[in-house]
């Protein structure tokens, strides 16, 4: 009985693998560049032998044009008979004005072998024929009509040319070994970042633990740019999950309590014995932590749904001061009857573009902590003001103020202070007002004191 694989990767073929097949095409590119330096390496050096083999042999002419003219063609064979310069294979020829042969010399067979054919090739004169690798034929006119021509070999060009060719081999040859050796340094330093990506994405698929992080090494590379990034999405993914585990674990734990209440209510109304008072107490209560459930989970995916941009915003120029004053008469009897004093501080013209049944909505949730935190006597300000192009909103409470080290998760959904918890509510309304701010754009700040007093900031563009 076969056994299952263990996960479900495809088996990858060497030869498709990525590292190959830049390996390949940086051998290419790189062998390719030497074969192109070889060939163009001989030809230069060839273009420069023979440049300078003909400027020998043009040399040569001179000396012999001038021995023709000072001591004629007794003068020029008796060169020849003496066998010529031993240290150079040279053939001349000395022809008339028709081109008929007066005399021919060399120094040697071969010399003479080469002017023999270029001769015989039916050429008129050996300069209109092309002489074979490693040799030069230069002419001139001398007095009379006649015409001189040379026949030289040049050793240095053979020589030369047979250096290029061999130092081509040897280029073409470490060549290669440099284009593989290159290719698999070159190939592994830059799949090292991929491979990165592939270790620390397969360590967080196969244990879930999002805490792995891909390998940067401090460069402006695109690939170490992206690793960052990759870096900041895996940060932030955490992040949210952890949030959701943690909202998971306080809505469990807040509605243990309703739940556990509205099953007790609906026990004593099946329990009752006929009596209508008290089963209808007991109903009235089961709706009471209904409505307290239906409110948090209602409040709940306003959250999440300004948080991910799902919230339908109908968004106006509206005056910032209007839609506080609004939320401040929503409070007028609660303030009263908790003897808590509202003083106003409204700028009149404070455009923002908001959508003002939400921003009202945040205002309200402002006011009704700051009502709910202050004591009899106590003042809550709501102040609007425009400063540095930014509209501003700000409650102030002289109420039991916030801890130092509760500052940070006031703003969590769910989070409840210890100081807040003999006060009725979900710890939801911090955590919307701060979601329906982010979603216009805006900001949010909050400053406190314990025994002081908090002060909590919307900030908005102006329109």
């Amino acid at each position: 009985m076969s056994s299952a694989p263990k996960n479900n990767e495809a088996p990858t073929r060497t030869w498709r693998t990525l590292g190959l097949r830049l390996a390949i095409w940086y051998v290419v590119v790189t062998l390719g560049s030497y074969m192109a330096l070889a060939a163009i390496l001989p030809l230069t050096v060839r273009s420069l032998a023979d440049s300078e083999g003909q400027r020998t042999t043009e040399s040569a002419l001179g000396r012999y044009k001038s021995i023709v003219e000072a001591g004629g063609t007794d003068a020029l064979r008796a060169i020849f008979d003496c066998h010529g310069d031993p240290q150079s294979s040279v053939a001349v020829r000395l022809s008339d004005e028709r081109n008929v042969e007066i005399f021919r010399g060399s120094t040697d067979d071969a010399s003479g072998h080469v002017a023999a054919d270029l001769s015989e090739s039916g050429a008129t004169h050996l300069a209109s024929r092309r002489a074979p690798m490693g040799w030069h034929v230069a002419s001139s006119s001398v007095s009379q009509g006649r015409q001189l021509e040379v026949v030289l070999h040049d050793d240095a060009g053979s020589r030369m040319w047979s250096h290029a060719r061999t130092a081509s081999l040897w280029m073409l040859a470490c060549g290669l070994a440099f284009a593989v050796l290159g290719a698999l340094v070159i190939t592994r330093r830059a799949l090292a970042p991929i491979d990165d990506f592939a270790n620390a994405t397969r360590g967080i698929v196969d244990s879930g633990d999002l805490s792995l992080r891909v390998r940067t090494r401090g460069t402006t590379d695109g690939l170490d740019r992206l690793a960052a990034l990759f870096n900041r999405m895996l940060a932030r993914n955490e992040a949210l999950v952890r949030a959701m585990k943690e909202s998971l674990d306080n809505v469990a734990h807040d509605l243990r309590t309703p739940l556990t209440r509205l099953r007790a209510g609906a026990e004593l109304a099946l329990r009752g014995s006929g009596d209508a008072a008290s089963t209808r107490e007991a109903l009235a209560g089961a709706i009471e932590e209904s409505d307290r459930v239906l409110a948090m989970l209602t409040t709940l995916m306003d959250i999440t749904e300004a948080e991910t941009g799902a919230m339908k915003l109908d968004k106006r120029t509206e005056d910032l001061s209007d839609i506080a004053r609004e939320a401040i008469e929503l409070y007028d009897l609660v303030s009263s009857e908790r003897g808590v004093h509202i003083v106003t501080r409204l700028s009149p013209g404070v455009l923002v573009s908001v959508d003002r049944t939400r921003i009202r909505q945040a205002c309200a949730n402002l006011m009704d902590n700051a009502i709910k935190y202050t004591s009899s006597g106590g003042r809550v300000e709501v102040v609007v003001t425009a400063r540095d192009g930014v509209g501003v909103l700000e409650v102030a409470d002289t109420g039991i103020g916030i801890a130092a080290d509760e500052m940070p998760r006031v703003w969590d959904r769910l989070y409840r202070g210890d100081r807040s918890r003999t006060e009725r509510g979900l710890g939801l309304g911090l955590a919307l007002v701060k979601a329906i701010v982010e979603a216009h754009g805006g900001s949010v700040a909050v400053r406190s004191e314990p025994n002081v007093g908090s002060t909590f900031e919307l900030r908005f563009a102006l329109a």
